[in-house]
């Protein structure tokens, strides 16, 4: 018997599923140009209108959406077509039910994904955006932001995870609840093996709130090393030394820890450089010296005034030192350094010399107590 339009028709009528899974499949089919011309769509409406608004988050959240146009579609035209299918099961076979379940189980997996990923996206160009903003502003908070951005968008990340972990199951009738409540042994026993990891992360939240530093500051761990913050995370804060290395250092060691902040709370800073002058030197003559070299420093700053501050007298002579301060802790350095170097340079060109330890040895003969030597100052100078 030839097949005719209303023999089709007729086959069609009397198998619902096979007319539901055709209709499905067109569904899905028209997904991908549909995709395609939505995020024209948008692509055009984010060059033409949001190019010209006044800020630029809003091109940046249609961006993000038009990266994941295709799978946004994709994914809704699925959940239909699935719907679709799932209106023509009843009174079809045991198998046939669990391949559609299997099916849904996909694609509801699938679209919870995809809504993650959007979900973050969304929240990762906003905060993006803050820190931009406050940056370009010169706002004093800048690291404050900067500090607190990144664990913010790592929790309400995770917070959407479980949120859409919590949709899923929901789907599939699985009690949430019931579940917290079985899992609670096992998670003690999990909380238990990685106490040390919980007690990082509550320490990083601690930082990130109480802000002992903040990203970018230059900080002094207890063992001596100077570095500066380049990100804190949720186990550890990374540090940048002056050799150029990273080191990791556990929130919790830094929370227990005594730390110093350089950029707190001004990034003004001292600066110490100390010296030995021998017994009988012209103290203020030596300070006039020292003021007019701090004083023509490029880096030190006139309030607090500079000084010459005699310290103690030791076996050597009266120890000394400049004490001064700089506008920004990054030129601490290069000012001790350079200060060294003037000071030593007028002090000589003034024929003052900087106390030295002078040594005396005495050599005797093994017969007699009589010194047959003498040094002073490495000199020495043979009797007989």
């Amino acid at each position: 018997m030839p097949m005719t339009y209303e023999t089709i028709l007729h086959w069609i009528e009397s198998n619902p599923l096979f007319y539901r899974l055709a209709l499905a499949l067109l569904f899905i089919i028209l997904s991908f140009p549909l995709g395609w011309l939505l995020k024209k769509v948008i692509r055009a409406v984010r060059l033409r209108i949001f190019s010209r608004t006044g800020t630029s988050l809003d091109e940046r959240l249609a961006e993000v959406l038009e990266k994941r146009t295709k799978s946004i579609v994709f994914a809704i035209l699925s959940l239909y077509a699935l719907w679709e299918i799932q209106l023509a099961t009843d009174g079809y076979s045991v198998a046939v039910v669990r391949i559609v379940k299997v099916i849904d189980a996909l694609i509801y997996i699938y679209a919870a994904l995809v809504g993650i990923s959007v979900g973050i996206g969304f929240i990762r160009v906003t905060i993006e955006y803050l820190l931009e903003s406050a940056a370009q502003s010169h706002h004093q908070d800048t690291k404050q932001l900067m500090t607190v951005a990144p664990l913010a968008q790592n929790l309400i990340s995770l917070l959407v995870i479980l949120i859409a972990a919590a949709i899923v199951m929901d789907h599939f009738s699985i009690n949430v609840g019931s579940l917290l409540v079985s899992l609670g042994v096992g998670s003690l026993a999990v909380a238990l093996a990685a106490q040390d990891t919980l007690a990082n992360i509550i320490a990083g939240v601690i930082i990130a709130f109480d802000q002992p530093f903040r990203v970018g500051d230059r900080i002094q761990l207890p063992n001596g090393t100077l570095a500066d913050v380049q990100a804190i995370g949720l186990r550890s804060t990374r540090i940048l030394d002056f050799d150029n290395n990273y080191h990791i250092v556990p929130n919790s060691e830094l929370v227990k820890s005594t730390v110093i902040n350089f950029a707190y709370p001004t990034h003004k800073t001292r600066v110490l450089v100390p010296f030995t002058l021998p017994f009988g030197t012209d103290i203020q003559k030596v300070r006039e010296i020292a003021m007019q070299v701090m004083k023509s420093h490029r880096f030190v700053v006139s309030d607090p005034e500079p000084a010459l501050q005699a310290m103690r007298i030791t076996e050597l002579g009266i120890e000394v030192r400049l004490a001064c301060f700089v506008e920004d802790y990054v030129q601490r350095f290069d000012t001790e350094i350079e200060l060294r170097e003037e000071l030593h340079r007028a002090l000589t060109n003034a024929g003052i010399k900087l106390a030295v330890p002078h040594r005396i040895v005495q050599l005797q003969d093994g017969l007699s107590s009589k010194p047959v030597a003498f040094a002073d100052d490495a000199r020495m100078d043979e009797k007989s």
